[in-house]
């Protein structure tokens, strides 16, 4: 060892010798703790990480295939094969329809062809627009839906199930001409005076919950009665249209007294509240809506009370749209109505498997969605809207044509995941299904009719519906 290198390790030596050892203990144990913090913020990192991954995997990928017998609703299942809202204007223009050898010229021919085709019931959606008015405009604006949900049509397909001996599935919207998922509007009853009079002079946006609860029972009441009245005979009765975000007005995006809040959210956080803050809805919008539901229902059941028609038998159900949600908040939705007042024997939900979505594979989605709200709200769902193409889709849902699995974009492939859904439905908790406007050109492929010069002509779907139906 040189005498630099003998110097060096002397002067280590004292330096450790009169080092103060509590110094340096206290150095080893603030090294011992930020190595601990580390470690444990690595742990948390860890199992934050691995919980995500669950949920991905539980949400997006894993799927339970087993069968339950509790499940099967094959001798009570639902074909809602109906008149859509926009064949009555069809009509008026002079469409008629062709299955085999029947030809419709009139609503009711084509409904009693669909019933003989194994329909089970009818459906109207209502809006609290009342009558038909010259021109599509709501607010001087365009408004495809402005005289296609009216109160006055509505009663109109009521006394057509009430003359061909079939149920008929109302969908009281409790929205001025229309709303969906990404579309609210408030109601209006300026038409109806004594239901009116009873916002005392005040905006729709400026009533508060129970003032909202009070003119909707009103309504409930009135609507009930008046389809009722018809002699028609209603099971089911379906509360808004795709109600994710709001109903009656208490909507996200409006303005409401009942919370303020509602009216700054922008329309991106549809796409995004549902996954990761569903408990921010059921605090600021579902808690509220519920109370909506429920009064219209109480005004609804209040009606049969009044004409002595027994309610007993008689379901109320919500619809809300999957795109946009993973399955466990759409359990979380229906589990929210029944604890906040509105219960409900089916959950209505859409089913659009061509349309984009959060899940790449709309199977996957569908049947998880089935499955969770029958296993965490006790109750079977019903689709309130399906259908898929049988061809390219342009115009507004040029976007509608991501192919599903097997099934091609084809008449065939169109009747087949038709089949397939009602099949695997029917043993799997599914209480039924609508197919979205069958007969309305404006749905391009997806109608279950080719249209040519005013006429339409069955397609695969519709030529192969009683086994279908009965598949």
């Amino acid at each position: 060892m040189g005498e630099r290198a003998r110097a060096l390790f002397l002067f280590g030596q004292l330096t450790y010798l009169y080092t103060d050892k509590s110094e340096f203990s206290g150095m080893k144990k603030n090294c011992s703790k930020k190595s601990t913090k580390r470690y444990v913020w690595a742990l948390v990192g860890l199992l934050l990480a691995a919980l995500l991954c669950r949920h991905i995997f539980n949400q997006f990928i894993y799927f339970d295939k087993k069968v339950s017998p509790a499940e099967n609703t094959s001798d009570n299942f639902r074909v809602a094969l109906s008149l859509s809202p926009f064949s009555l204007p069809q009509f008026e223009k002079g469409y008629s329809f062709k299955v085999g050898d029947k030809t419709a010229s009139t609503p009711e021919q084509l409904q009693a062809i669909y019933r003989d085709l194994g329909a089970t019931e009818m459906y109207a959606r209502i809006a609290t627009k009342r009558h038909v008015t010259e021109e599509d405009i709501t607010d001087g604006e365009s408004d495809s839906n402005a005289n296609v949900h009216t109160f006055d049509q509505g009663i109109g397909l009521c006394r057509i199930a009430a003359a061909l001996d079939m149920p008929i599935n109302p969908e009281i919207m409790c929205a001025y001409t229309y709303m969906d998922m990404e579309k609210q509007q408030a109601p209006r009853f300026d038409e109806y005076p004594e239901i009116f009079a009873l916002q005392n002079g005040k905006d729709w946006s400026e009533l508060s919950l129970d003032e909202i609860c009070t003119v909707l029972e009103a309504y409930g009441a009135f609507v009930g009665e008046a389809i009722l009245g018809t002699g028609c005979t209603v099971n089911d009765w379906n509360l808004g249209n795709e109600a994710n975000f709001g109903f009656a007005g208490i909507s996200l995006g409006l303005k409401t007294a009942v919370n303020p809040k509602l009216e700054k959210v922008p329309d991106f956080m549809r796409y995004l509240l549902p996954t990761f803050a569903p408990g921010w809805l059921e605090q600021n919008l579902w808690k509220y809506d519920a109370c909506a539901y429920a009064a219209v229902k109480r005004g609804i059941l209040s009606a049969y009370d009044k004409l002595g028609i027994d309610a007993s038998k008689v379901r109320f159900s919500t619809h809300i749209a999957t795109v946009v949600s993973t399955p466990g908040c759409c359990a979380r939705f229906f589990n929210s109505m029944k604890k906040n007042g509105y219960v409900m024997e089916t959950a209505g939900i859409s089913y659009y498997p061509s349309a984009p979505a959060m899940y790449r594979n709309k199977e996957i989605l569908f049947k998880k969605t089935v499955r969770a709200i029958n296993r965490k709200c006790g109750i079977p769902v019903f689709i309130g809207e399906f259908s898929y193409p049988s061809g390219e889709m342009d115009g507004p849902f040029a976007g509608w044509n991501q192919k599903v699995g097997k099934y091609e974009q084809n008449q065939q492939g169109q009747a087949d995941i038709y089949a397939d859904v009602i099949s695997w439905g029917k043993t799997h908790g599914l209480a039924g299904i609508r197919y979205w406007a069958p007969d309305f050109e404006g749905w391009y492929t997806m109608s279950m009719f080719e249209f040519a010069d005013k006429v339409g002509t069955a397609k695969t779907i519709l030529k192969e519906h009683k086994d279908i139906a009965h598949k």
